[in-house]
């Protein structure tokens, strides 16, 4: 029996996963990264930094907007403390 201390919380790690065919954009805000696609309808996920893309997924940069141009991707959204993030790789 503990009387003192309180125990220590692991930190909790979610990870959610998304296949998006057809290409995404990502788009800088004030609030960080959106992330928006079409699967049918309209979705939106916003990150607290800019996504980790590897190298073999096709993308073009034009000022704030990243568009992904890639048709078949992976994209892991990882959520830990308080930040969210975002890998995209090719699937």
């Amino acid at each position: 029996m503990r009387l003192f201390g309180k125990k220590k919380k692991e930190p909790q790690v979610q990870e959610h996963s998304y296949e998006i065919f057809g290409g995404f954009t990502i788009t800088k805000t004030d609030r960080g990264y959106e992330i928006t696609w079409r699967s049918p309808n309209l979705t939106t996920i916003t990150v607290d930094s800019e996504p980790v893309i590897e190298e073999n997924v096709q993308t073009k940069r034009e000022g704030n907007q990243i568009q992904v141009l890639s048709p078949e991707c992976r994209l892991k959204i990882i959520t830990k403390e308080e930040t969210t993030e975002a890998h995209i790789a090719i699937i």
